[in-house]
């Protein structure tokens, strides 16, 4: 807005009423200009009066439209060649008012962006308003004016067709797109030009310049152009008529080339069968469209005309008469005997073709000459429309030796072919060249056309081009084809060329002409990038500070929660190393046992939060029991909860019948997570956690389950703190009760990606709300029956279990482990020495003597040796890993069935479905947990028992 007031007190027009005249004058002249060098139907390449017009409205707004709408109504009348007084009140006024408000609309609307939004683009350092410039205001906006004038010109000239219109419509809009791009930094340029620095000034010279230069190419150009295509137009007309004549001639002897196969079958078959004529010219005619019919016509003398009438009665079964009385007393007979296609010209049949004037001359042509010869142009009586044909005669000969002489040979009739002269000229004049030319053909001797694609209005108008004469020997008649080009379907052939050239001409004036605005912005555009930059780089370094801090913080929550567990591995297994007593031994690999499994949660949260923030952790999608889970999650803590002498409920309100499909792991893990929290911040009083449906929608159930507890409550500066990775409430709190502070972060990205959420509520000293949402979608598949398994969160409910009964170190005995597992031959493909060492060492202990190879290949190689009961398969091993090895050793049919366990330190739910997909019989997480690996070792040891039983 204020740049639209600084150019009204720039430009009030008590002041700059001579520039304001100029403009006007220089849009009327300039109109004459480029109208009087326009070519070939009126396309104008730049149209400099739209973009005078654009800057006339950006100067003076409103105050400009009454000399664009002026400027145009004076231009468009004065073309007009018929104009007179009476054409003002006619529907041609009507017309270029329609285009004028259309002209003048437009400079409104392009003005009205440069005034309130994008300002002089030369005075533009932002890049983007500059483009937005060139194709918003120097393009699309022109899509206006050419709209608005097609639409008047469809209105009032009803001559002009579609296809015209619209190419009109896009010529308009290139010319008006082209004028606003040259004309109006031109304009631009020159205002003020004294008055500014002389760095401006030069740059401005640059633009003068560059966009003169431009406006002459375009010119010079589109000349170039026009003329060429005019010749190549000429050029083309030329070659299509040579190709036309040859198709002619072409079609005609293919028909006489027809005829002529028919009169050497009947030459060789004088007595050819009803039947044997049919099938012969069946054969010769289904691939052609000019023949109506073909007949044989013996020639006889009239004392012979009963014995053939007799003849004929017994070929068609019913009395057939030969009609036609000869023309002179002594006339031979020339009868048709045979036609194809019968059934439609069955009146021919008996018919004395001799008894017709103009056949007997063309047939006696025939016998004079022994040549195949044509009757002038006959309209077929079978026709309902008028179908112009013509009969070709073809002399047969009685088979006699072979002779020069003529007189030798003797004739016994005619073949006869009926001929379609408009599929002649269809077959040799294409879709395309009866588009580019009308066309009429005359007989020799005749006025009137018996063939034409157009009428003689049509013929007589000015579309016409140029016209072209042929005559052409048809079997003893003479054709002649007049050719006149059309004018409009050249033109349209050449506008479709014009608007190619002209949309490459218009991409490579825009792309100069933003070249040129850019160069000449580019100063004041640095200078803001500059202050950007600036602005930038201190928000970097505040942001690298920021996360040079969150690092600092990082790495000492790491290294405490880190140390803390390893300091206890280290100084236990230092006093186990320095002790002798057996039992002080095991009580210190027990305190081992239960650091390293606090270890282990750590790195598995850990793994858990980067794979979450990285969007790499993907949920399960099965069916199980919610129901089932929550009883289990409620039996789990219920032991911790009478320790404490807590009160301990479970309050589930989802209906009894529903099944859920879900990742039932991490809905565990989240629910023994903030179980576990609020169990370890109550001290006394209750907790519970309740299960809500709150809504089903599109057979996808949304839940809210609730952990409520009475304990020690969360200030609220501590809740914004709450989910952010590795922090507690406060530091009294971390101090007090150990934690990672992930868990909590984890269980609320869990619930978003269940599309739902982990919200809290609570007040310090009264307790504290969670409330975990999510929404899955319901099944009808039955869950299958789920055990727990050794989730990563097993050591805290372990440790809870220990603490409550007041001896940390205390930890289940080993079982015994059966014999029947020895007899098992084990493989096992592991390629770290440390790993090959730890699993030899269990397999020992579990009396099995394992084989150890380095990978996947030798695992292979091993197998095709020696048989083997079961194989332990690393995944990332180098030369051949386990995946790609156990799909090996599944494509021979003997190993199809033989147990494979998977060990990977990977425990996410694709890496176990990419396991088992691949073909592993199991899936063991490193560390590796004995008692699983035992319990699946005793599954094959009663296998192969069995197997063994069975054999002998």
């Amino acid at each position: 807005m204020d740049n639209a007031c600084l150019l009204k007190d720039e430009y009030s027009l008590a002041k700059t009423w001579p520039l304001y005249l100029t403009l006007f004058v220089s849009s009327v002249i300039s109109s004459y200009f480029l109208s009087s060098i326009s070519w070939q139907s009126q396309i104008i390449p730049i149209w400099l009066p739209a973009g005078i017009a654009l800057v006339g409205c950006y100067l003076w707004w409103w105050r400009f439209f009454p000399a664009v709408f002026l400027a145009s109504y004076i231009f468009n009348f004065s073309v007009n060649p018929n104009f007179d007084a009476a054409t003002l009140l006619s529907v041609t006024s009507l017309q270029n008012v329609m285009i004028a408000s259309g002209a003048g609309l437009q400079a409104m609307v392009g003005s009205a962006l440069l005034r309130y939004w994008l300002d002089n683009p030369l005075r533009q350092w932002h890049n983007k308003k500059t483009l937005y410039f060139i194709f918003i205001v120097g393009i699309f906006v022109n899509l206006i004016s050419a709209s608005i004038g097609v639409s008047a010109l469809a209105l009032f000239s009803p001559h002009y067709a579609v296809a015209d219109l619209q190419l009109k419509f896009i010529f308009w809009w290139f010319a008006d797109s082209l004028g606003v791009l040259l004309a109006l930094p031109f304009i631009l340029s020159l205002l003020n030009f004294r008055q500014v620095k002389t760095e401006q000034r030069k740059a401005r010279w640059i633009i003068l310049y560059s966009v003169s230069a431009l406006f002459i190419i375009i010119i010079l150009l589109t000349k170039f152009f026009i003329t060429s295509s005019n010749i190549h137009a000429n050029e083309l007309i030329t070659k299509e008529v040579k190709v036309i004549e040859n198709g002619i001639y072409r079609q005609i002897s293919s028909s006489i080339e027809q005829l002529s196969l028919l009169a050497e079958f009947l030459q060789q078959n004088p007595d050819v069968s009803r039947a044997q004529f049919h099938a012969f010219v069946y054969n010769l005619t289904r691939s052609s469209n000019t023949l109506k019919a073909m007949s044989w016509n013996p020639l006889i003398k009239q004392n012979d005309k009963l014995q053939h009438e007799k003849k004929l009665t017994q070929i068609y079964d019913k009395k057939t008469t030969i009609r036609g009385k000869p023309l002179a007393i002594n006339d031979d007979i020339v009868y048709v005997k045979f036609i194809s296609p019968e059934q439609s010209n069955r009146k021919a049949i008996g018919f004395n073709v001799y008894s017709n004037p103009s056949r007997k001359k063309t047939l006696d042509s025939t016998m004079v000459n022994y040549q195949p010869q044509a009757t002038p142009i006959i309209q077929l009586v079978q026709s309902f429309n008028k179908e112009p044909a013509f009969l070709l005669f073809f002399p047969v000969f009685a088979q006699t030796m072979p002779t020069k002489n003529t007189a030798d040979k003797k004739l016994i009739g005619f073949a006869t072919g009926v001929f379609l002269a408009e599929k002649i000229i269809a077959n040799a004049i294409s879709a395309s060249q009866q588009k580019l030319f009308h066309y009429q053909l005359y007989e020799q001797n005749k006025n009137k056309w018996f063939l034409s694609n157009a009428t003689d209005s049509q013929i007589k108008s000015t579309d016409i081009n140029q016209y072209f004469s042929y005559s052409f020997d048809v079997a003893g008649q003479t054709w002649y084809i007049h050719l006149f080009a059309k004018k409009s379907y050249l033109n349209q052939q050449q506008q479709q060329e014009f608007l190619q050239f002209y949309l490459l001409l218009l991409v490579i004036a825009t792309t100069i002409v933003t070249s040129l605005l850019l160069m000449h912005n580019r100063q004041l555009q640095l200078n803001h990038q500059v202050e950007q930059r600036t602005e930038s780089l201190q928000k970097a370094m505040q942001a690298a500070n920021y996360a040079n801090k969150e690092k600092s913080q990082f790495i000492a929550n790491m290294s405490h929660k880190i140390i803390t567990p390893m300091n206890s591995v280290i100084g236990f297994a230092q006093l186990a190393r320095a002790s002798s007593n057996m039992e002080e031994i095991k009580s210190y690999l027990q305190h081992i046992d239960v650091a390293s499994d606090l270890l282990l949660h750590i790195v598995n949260n850990i793994i858990d939060i980067s794979k979450i923030e990285s969007e790499k952790l993907y949920l399960t999608d099965a069916a199980f029991d919610m129901h089932l889970v929550l009883t289990r999650i409620y039996s789990l803590f219920e032991g911790e909860a009478s320790t404490k002498k807590l009160r301990w409920h479970l309050i589930d309100n989802i209906p009894a019948d529903m099944t859920f499909l879900g990742d039932q792991t991490r809905i565990e893990q989240i629910l023994i997570n903030l179980c576990g929290n609020a169990m370890k911040f109550t001290h006394s009083g209750d907790v519970s956690m309740s299960a809500e449906l709150l809504a089903v929608t599109d057979n996808k159930a949304h839940l809210s389950i609730k952990v409520k507890d009475t304990g020690i409550g969360i200030t609220a500066e501590g809740i914004e703190q709450l989910f952010k990775p590795f922090t507690q409430a406060d530091d009294a709190t971390s101090r007090g009760f150990a934690g990672t502070g992930l868990a909590l972060t984890i269980a609320k990205k869990l619930s978003q990606l269940m599309a739902g959420d982990l919200s809290v509520a609570s007040k310090v000293g009264t307790g504290t709300s969670f409330i975990f949402t999510c929404w899955l979608p319901l099944t009808s598949t039955k869950p299958k029956a789920t055990v727990f398994s050794h989730h990563s969160w097993q050591p805290l409910v372990r440790q809870n279990e220990e603490s409550r009964q007041g001896n940390v170190g205390l930890t289940t005995q080993p079982a015994s482990y059966p014999d029947e597992i020895s007899v098992l031959k084990v493989l096992v493909a592991e390629d770290n020495r440390i790993n090959q060492k730890l699993i030899k060492t269990i397999l020992t202990k579990l009396g099995i003597d394992a084989v150890m190879v380095e990978n996947g290949q030798l695992a292979i190689d091993y197998l095709q040796r020696e048989s083997v009961d079961v194989i332990l398969m690393d995944c990332q091993m180098p030369v051949l890993d386990g995946y790609q090895a156990t799909k090996k050793i599944r494509a021979m049919p003997e190993y199809a069935d033989l147990p494979i366990f998977a060990l990977t330190a990977d425990v996410d739910s694709r890496s176990k479905e990419k396991a088992l997909s691949v073909g592993f019989t199991k899936h063991l997480a490193k560390p590796i947990n004995i008692e699983q690996l035992t319990a699946y070792l005793l599954e094959v040891s009663k296998v192969v028992i069995s197997k063994y039983n069975n054999f002998k």
